[in-house]
């Protein structure tokens, strides 16, 4: 018995170990953050906008501001609006002065760029609440958000301006605020044409904690699913942190179609991860998202464009698909283009080769690759570096003939499929193009044309025209790749080719994470080549340097949605042929744990509620007995570990058959299980490997509530004395009889308890009741110790003391759970709630803490129905697992009810 308990507090350890290393890994083992900072040129001002004097009085503590700067901030002071309306909402603590790196930006952008229109920032202050965290103050910053609108549009028809479609810019619970607005307005829908959101939650929160942040997020995203007529209007744009937002994980900022999704480590010209505040100042975020804004503008009638085809398409050339120039309308022109018959045409057919200005060449360069049926010429890599050419690489038919050479008259430009790459340090710009020669060989052309316009007299275009076949390599994880610092597999790329593509269909789930070690030979010094993460199912591509090596996971896992073909890859680009890569990808098994840290963190916290309610329930059915109830510890010890993660494991199985049905209406509650199955992220013997964490957490947490009681109850108990004797001025024996007393009459504590939280907040209720709790229980620990120095075994009194122990430790996790809402309660200016709700559990658990503090002597008790009551705590500990896994807020419920019925039954039977 004692070696199996040795073993398993082994195997714990280890585990807790490897998890703490996990989140260490994810939180702070993170990329430098190489995001510049945006400046001022003028002095920022925040001039606050005076609403209708019923917006005082029913949102005290709100405002509207509008964001200016020098000439601009005196206009707004005298009430001239002329620009085209943004509207910034912060997000969860957010400030509204967070919209100055926007809104300066695109201030001086206007002025630099002699454009003849310019924005008008408004942005709201919701006195930074803490939205993500309680969900009963979104219906107010709603009905707000509304009324701000409708008084921008009245602030240009007071200029005698038309009327101007409004861009909101959200930023974390900002986005979703956004979206809720256009779901709520019942005013001209119009009036909103386009969102774009920052690190925001699409997907889910990042917490569950309260109903009415779950109601929330379900009813926004059905209407944003389903109402297509009503949103059909609306560009919607998401963006995503990446590895250094550890507050909002990017898997959730990715909404549902036809939202745009990126992350920033895949936007052109960012290439970083920004963690959850830098994403607001981020100078190469800011500058991307501020040229979209100008390219979405109308200029002929100083609006936002109407079709919201465009604007859409504008969004994705800023955000995704950038292949050159910083203006979409710059690059939308040419579809078809003349060429000059009279240029230098040189047509190459060997596979690779480099294309560069030749000094004698006065003017323009074209050189034409054939496009022939050969198995062995069916791609087509350029790499182009130091060519700031928009157009350069287009598909045509070569009919002409002059000088005994064919050319081509006109040609389809291709320079879409473009993709820039990012710099690596030595100042050139690269872009890097992959041509399907099959598929243009259907279309009907004949060549492939690189176009260098005379002038350029700098750069050069690599080419490599290979088999696709050959180019690409399928890595599988075997078994043995789970090994710890397991090494997966070592890859040889040859020192010719441009790009070479290794596919991983293994890597889909969320837990995994290998690491990849490029070892270049014949290298340059300045090493520029590059492997490009892609993943089909998300927008989470990412370049790395092939100068150090690096870890690999996902953001967001495959899903069952997704394509069962659909596949990670990795593609290298090497501008330079003579360097050749050896590339060994092995298991990075810290990179698992943080991956694990990541995406179930919070499962931890039913996991340990569980964990306890089992052990409670095992007490009750040993008092059902007449044995001695084994302690909390001793229960925790002796628990079967593997027994009980196979049986939610079983239970999820059953609920995926269930599902795989499709009954009608079953079941009546959906279960958290689909939740993860529809996110990818439920995988085998989670609840074994995440349970033992959660076990040995429940342990320590344990050994450290009973040295808190042993210690600290007789501070507390010090401390009420010191208080009644000092805020009273009564004697030392009066306040001990006084302090005694209390102690002895839990009807009138539970009565102070309800009072308290109905004046106050339900959440500082149930903590005061848990310090009377843990008072309570120094003074079963007194009765134990004087049972032990006696010699005289009281069994009743060991009971009590250890199975109190298990509920204050169930009260001590409630209550902890409770805390964002009495954080939400202390930081309110009127201290006042709009929706309570921890209210009633706060009564239940003071009326139930009455019951059981009940003296033994006091209230008859029989143990035969201990043990029914034991089996429901059981089965409640199980519907807590399959209920409350991502739904955090239903914790409370299934814990309140086994206090409740254990209550009854000691008080009634």
């Amino acid at each position: 018995m004692k070696k199996n308990i040795t073993l398993k507090l082994l195997a714990g350890g280890l585990l807790l170990f490897a998890f703490i290393q996990g989140i260490r890994r994810f939180v702070f083992d993170l990329e430098d953050n190489k995001c510049e900072m945006t400046f001022m040129f003028e002095y920022p001002q925040y001039i606050k906008l005076n609403l209708k004097e019923l917006s005082s009085s029913k949102f005290p503590h709100y405002n509207l501001f509008v964001y200016g700067e020098g000439e601009q901030a005196t206009k707004y002071k005298k009430g001239q609006f002329t620009g085209i309306p943004v509207l910034f909402i912060p997000g969860n603590a957010g400030s509204y002065k967070q919209v100055r790196s926007l809104a300066s930006y695109a201030y001086r952008k206007s002025w630099d760029s002699r454009k003849h229109f310019h924005f008008d920032f408004f942005t709201i202050d919701f006195n930074e609440e803490l939205s993500a965290l309680y969900g009963g103050i979104l219906n107010q910053q709603i009905a707000f958000a509304i009324h701000c609108i409708k008084n921008i549009q009245l602030l240009y028809k007071k200029t005698d301006q038309r009327k101007k479609s409004l861009l909101i810019i959200g930023h974390s619970m900002g986005g979703m605020v956004a979206k809720a607005v256009y779901k709520e307005m019942d005013a001209d829908l119009s009036q909103i044409n386009t969102i774009i959101t920052l690190a925001t939650p699409h997907r889910r929160p990042v917490i569950s904690l309260d109903e009415d942040i779950s109601n929330f997020y379900r009813k926004t995203n059905q209407f944003w699913k389903e109402s297509t007529n009503r949103t059909k209007n609306v560009a919607l744009a998401s963006i995503g942190g990446a590895d250094r937002d550890i507050q909002v994980r990017s898997g959730l900022t990715a909404a549902h179609s036809p939202t745009i999704n990126v992350l920033t480590t895949e936007m052109p010209t960012v290439w970083l991860a920004a963690d959850h505040l830098c994403i607001v100042w981020c100078k190469q975020v800011v500058s991307t998202v501020v040229r979209a804004l100008f390219d979405m503008v109308d200029s002929s009638n100083q609006n936002w464009v109407e079709p919201v085809a465009v604007r859409e398409e504008i969004l994705r050339y800023h955000l995704i698909q950038h292949p050159g120039g910083k203006s979409f309308k710059d690059f939308q022109s040419a579809k078809e283009v003349q060429f000059d018959p009279d240029g230098q045409w040189r047509e190459v057919v060997a596979p690779r080769f480099t294309a560069s200005p030749q000094a004698e060449d006065k003017s323009n360069s074209y050189f034409m690759i054939p496009i022939v049926d050969n198995a062995f010429r069916d791609r087509l890599t350029a790499i182009a570096s130091g060519l700031h050419i928009k157009y350069w690489i287009f598909g045509c038919v070569a009919m002409s003939w002059k000088n005994n050479a064919r050319f081509c008259e006109r040609g389809i430009d291709l320079s879409h499929h473009t993709v820039l790459l990012p710099n690596i340090g030595d100042f050139v710009k690269r872009k890097f193009v992959t041509l399907d020669l099959v598929s243009l060989k259907e279309k009907g052309f004949s060549h492939v044309i690189l176009n260098i316009p005379r002038n350029y007299q700098k750069g050069s275009i690599l080419v490599d025209v290979y088999r696709a076949l050959h180019r690409n390599l399928e890595v599988r994880f075997p078994f043995k790749s789970y090994i710890p610092f397991a090494s997966i597999a070592e890859l040889v790329v040859p020192n010719d080719a441009l790009s070479f593509s290794v596919s991983l269909p293994d890597l889909n789930r969320s837990w995994q994470s290998i690491v990849l070690k490029p070892n270049g030979k014949n290298c340059p010094p300045q090493n520029n080549a590059l492997i490009r993460k892609v993943v089909p199912w998300s927008h989470e591509n990412q370049f790395f340097l092939t100068n150090q090596s690096f870890s690999l996971h996902l953001h967001a896992p495959k899903s069952p949605a997704d394509s069962e073909y659909d596949s990670v890859h990795l593609q290298l680009i090497n501008p330079n042929p003579q360097c050749a890569f050896v590339i060994e990808i092995s298991t990075d098994w810290i990179g698992m744990w943080a991956q694990l840290a990541r995406f179930y963190s919070p499962i931890l916290l039913p996991l340990v509620f569980a964990i306890y309610l089992h052990c409670f329930a095992k007490q009750l059915k040993e008092k059902q007995f007449g044995n001695a109830v084994p302690s909390t510890s001793s229960c925790l010890l002796a628990m079967p570990i593997i027994k009980l993660a196979l049986i939610p494991e079983a239970f999820s199985i059953l609920l995926g058959f269930v599902d795989s049905l499709h009954l009608p209406k079953w079941p009546p509650l959906s279960s958290d299980e689909f939740i993860l199955r529809d996110d990818g992220l439920g995988f085998p013997f989670m609840y074994l490997l995440l349970g033992i964490v959660a076990w040995t957490l429940a342990i320590i947490l344990s050994l450290l509530f009973w040295l808190g009681v042993s210690t600290g109850g007789n501070i507390l108990h010090s401390f009420i004395i010191r208080y009644l004797r000092g805020s009273y001025g009564i004697s030392l024996i009066v306040a001990e009889v006084v302090a005694i007393g209390l102690s002895r009459i839990p009807l009138v504590i539970s009565v102070a308890l309800v009072a308290i939280a109905s004046s106050t907040c339900g959440s500082l209720a149930l903590f005061l009741g848990l310090a009377v709790c843990i008072w309570k229980l120094f003074g079963y620990y007194e009765d134990e110790l004087e049972s032990m120095l006696s010699d005289e075994e009281n069994q009743e009194v060991d009971d009590d003391f250890h199975i109190n122990t298990t509920i204050s430790l169930l009260w001590l996790c409630t209550a902890f759970l409770s805390v964002p809402t009495l954080i939400v309660w202390t930081k309110s200016p009127d201290l006042t709630l709009p929706n309570d709700y921890w209210l009633i559990i706060s009564f239940i658990w003071s009326i139930s803490g009455m019951m059981i503090w009940q003296s033994s002597e006091a209230v008859q008790k029989t143990s035969a129905s201990y043990g029914l009551v034991g089996n429901v705590v059981s089965v409640l500990s199980l519907l807590l697992l399959a209920y409350g896994l991502v739904s955090i807020y239903r914790i409370p419920y299934f814990v309140t009810a086994a206090i409740v019925i254990y209550a009854v039954t000691k008080y009634f039977m």
